[in-house]
């Protein structure tokens, strides 16, 4: 019992220093985020890794910090049509359900050598993600979700 509070004790000053907690909102990283759930952004996790495909990360976008899945990385092909969604030519996601009133056109992003694709995991068109706003850079991005 001792032991655990004594490692309590020294670890718990340095997260609460590298982590901050958000509330999610919206619905657009459901079903593994929900709205009202907390999360902790780790503001020191790139650092000391590297960034990752599919990471779930928090980005600073017009003064609002979002929270968002990355799928493309840089130097990435990213094609968009309909509710069909590639990187590199590889398919990511295809919902059926989104056919009948989907409005999202024809696009094509090449991602340039320090720029990032991010999506909500619902891959909603009504969702503001790298669709609406274009590629994110490095420093858009605050830190990693834990």
């Amino acid at each position: 019992m001792d032991v655990l509070r004594i490692l309590n004790a020294a670890f718990f000053p340095i997260y609460y220093i590298t982590a901050k907690r958000f509330l999610v909102i919206g619905h657009c990283m459901e079903p593994e985020l929900r709205e009202g759930e907390s999360v902790f952004i780790n503001k020191i996790y790139y650092k000391l890794n590297k960034i990752q495909r599919n990471d779930i990360i928090g980005i600073k976008n017009n003064h609002k910090v979002e929270i968002k899945r990355i799928v493309g990385m840089p130097n990435d092909i990213i094609s968009i049509s309909g509710n069909l969604i590639q990187v590199n030519g590889k398919k990511i996601k295809e919902n059926p359900k989104e056919q009948a009133h989907n409005n999202v056109q024809k696009l094509e992003v090449k991602l340039g050598k320090e720029e990032y694709y991010v999506l909500g995991d619902d891959y909603c068109p009504k969702c503001i993600d790298s669709r609406k706003y274009g590629p994110i850079t490095k420093k858009q991005i605050i830190g990693k979700v834990l």
